[in-house]
Formats: C-alpha cells, structure tokens, sequence
C-alpha cells in the first residue's frame, strides 16, 4: 500500500514540477530603446556583458551582433535572452535602423580595428610582467608596461591589449606577382583582448590596472592607444569619387557578405571621411566569344555597399551593408559615392 502511495505521490510531482517551472521562469519583455547594445543590456539584465555573443549564435536571424535598433523586443527570463520575432513593417530581426542620416552599431571586441600597419606596429608598447607567477592575468590584475615613449604616458591614459596575427598583404601586389612576397605586407591582422588604465609612471616601465578583459591576457601583449568606439555612424556622400581596392575582412575570411568588417586601400590623406557611402564593384571582362580585336568597356558589376567606420593613415575600415547576390572577395574595387 505504501509503495502504491509512493508511486502516486510521485507521478503528481511530475504533473505539477513543469507548471512550478514555468512560474520561475516568467520572462521579462524588454524594448531596445536608441542607445541599447547588446553588451548593455545582458550586463544590466543578467550581470554578463560577455553573453551577447551567445545571444547571437542562439538567434540565426540576427543579421549581425555589431547591429542592433530601437522597437526590438527581448524576452530575458532563467539567465537567457532571446529576441522576439517582430511583425509586419518593422523590418527583419537584427536588421539595423538605416535611417537617411546615420547608421547604429555597438561596440564589440571583434569587427573593425582589427589591422594595424606595418609602421604603427613599431610604437606599439608590450606587457612585459604582473606581480606574481600566473601565466594569465585579468580584470583588476596589476601589469607592468614597456612603452615606446614612456614621457608621453601619463597617469590616467587608456590603452588597448592586442595581439598581432599573421601579415596582410595587398591583392595587387599578389595578382601582379602571382604569389605573396614576405617583403610586401602592408601590415598585420590584429585582434583585441581588453584595455588597461596607467596608475604611475616609473623612470623605467608604466604600472597599469587591467580595465577589461576580453580574451587571455598574457606577458608579451602589445598596447596601443585607446579609442572608443561610436555608436552610430552619420551617413555622408563625398564630394569627389575616391577608388581603390578590398583588401581584407576582419578575421581573414576568403568570402565576405553583408554586415562584414572590411579592411580598404584608402585613408585620410585621400580625404576619406568617416560616414562615407561606398560602392563595392568588380570590373566587368568581356566574354571569350566578344570581339579581340575591340577594347571593349562594360558596366562594372554591382557588389553592394559599405560605410566607414574608421579612417586612418593610409587605410580605413568599412562595415558592409548591403551585398548582391555575388560573394566579396580580396581585390575587389570599392569607390566613394558622390553627392
């Protein structure tokens, strides 16, 4: 008879354990107002900037993590966040706000600054030591700096952790060569691993609080300045068409699409600006039956878009935000759009 009651008693535990379930669970339904980013949102909501990340590989129909618009609703419940589908006339799930003046990003630790030249790599400072014998360090950990030009640090200044990847090289330079020459790169891929803030400046090395860690922070981690990145870019059409070539992606990939970080040939002493609108193209070849004996000179094939997220000497970085239905590739032409 116990046995009997036993068995009951367990069989309406599991009747009534997913109801109890699902009252810990009641979600709460966010809007994203103008200025939210992912990382924001999951540090105010479940105490975990790092989560957004996750957030994106669990929604495929986000388009990409650097995007984000106001009128998105979340659903945050059982330290999760998951995007509500939108309806009818509000545009795709992480599709950014494109509105005629300006675009809205977030920051995120991968996308765009992820290059530095063959030049700068020669001011970078390096983390040479912490206070004990851990191979890592992190957050709130004590590190000490070998800087390039230690009089111009001072207390107070913000500097970004990289590691320096594998050299870049020009598309041009390969197709006229046919093969990458090890005196040819025109940089390195890098990729960031957090920030640390200058507290004292010794007659020999800077002693510096590691601010945020994004990766594994480890002895030999090179520095440089600290720029923030904005939150929304203005749109902006050039005055004159300024042209050159698709170098690389962000994290090197053979094909890029929309929503990519790319890497152009083009910088500030070109007149590039931040905002402005590029058009991605391929040159046009005639066919193998056209006629030889004619040059001739055919429309340029339409790639898609990109705007400028960052100018710099020499080159500049542009997020992809519209393609065809043709992959991107090293060596294709971008050009400005004009007023």
């Amino acid at each position: 008879m116990n046995l009997k009651r036993s068995i009951l008693t367990v069989c309406l535990l599991l009747m009534i354990w997913p109801g109890i379930a699902c009252a810990k669970e009641e979600p709460i339904i966010y809007t994203v107002k103008q200025g939210d980013t992912l990382w924001d949102i999951s540090q105010r909501f479940i105490k975990d900037p790092y989560y957004w990340p996750n957030l994106w590989s669990h929604n495929p129909a986000i388009g990409n993590p650097h995007l984000i618009y106001p009128g998105q609703r979340l659903r945050i419940y059982d330290g999760r966040i998951e995007i509500i589908p939108v309806g009818a006339g509000a545009g795709y799930v992480g599709a950014a706000v494109m509105t005629p003046d300006e675009i809205f990003l977030i920051p995120t630790y991968g996308g765009a600054r992820s290059f530095i030249s063959s030049d700068e790599v020669a001011s970078l400072g390096t983390l040479v030591d912490t206070v004990d014998n851990r191979v890592m360090v992190t957050t709130g950990d004590t590190v000490f700096l070998e800087m390039k030009d230690l009089a111009a640090v001072n207390p107070g200044d913000v500097y970004e952790l990289i590691s320096v990847g594998q050299k870049v090289f020009h598309p041009a330079v390969e197709k006229k060569f046919g093969r990458q020459l090890s005196d040819t790169s025109i940089g390195y891929q890098t990729i960031q691993l957090g920030t640390v803030e200058i507290t004292e400046v010794t007659p020999h090395v800077a002693v510096a609080t590691i601010t945020n860690a994004l990766r594994e922070i480890m002895r030999g981690s090179r520095l440089q300045p600290y720029r923030p990145i904005p939150d929304r870019i203005p749109r902006i059409l050039a005055d004159q068409v300024i042209e050159g070539y698709l170098i690389t992606e962000d994290v090197g990939k053979l094909a890029m699409g929309q929503w990519d970080a790319i890497l152009i040939d083009i910088g500030e002493e070109s007149g590039l600006q931040v905002g402005h609108e590029l058009e991605l193209f391929r040159q046009r070849e005639a066919t193998t039956e056209a006629d030889k004996s004619k040059k001739l000179i055919l429309p340029d094939i339409d790639l898609g878009e990109a705007i400028v997220l960052e100018v710099r000497q020499g080159f500049a970085e542009a997020l992809i935000t519209r393609t065809t239905n043709l992959p991107l590739y090293r060596g294709d032409r971008v050009r400005t759009r004009t007023r």
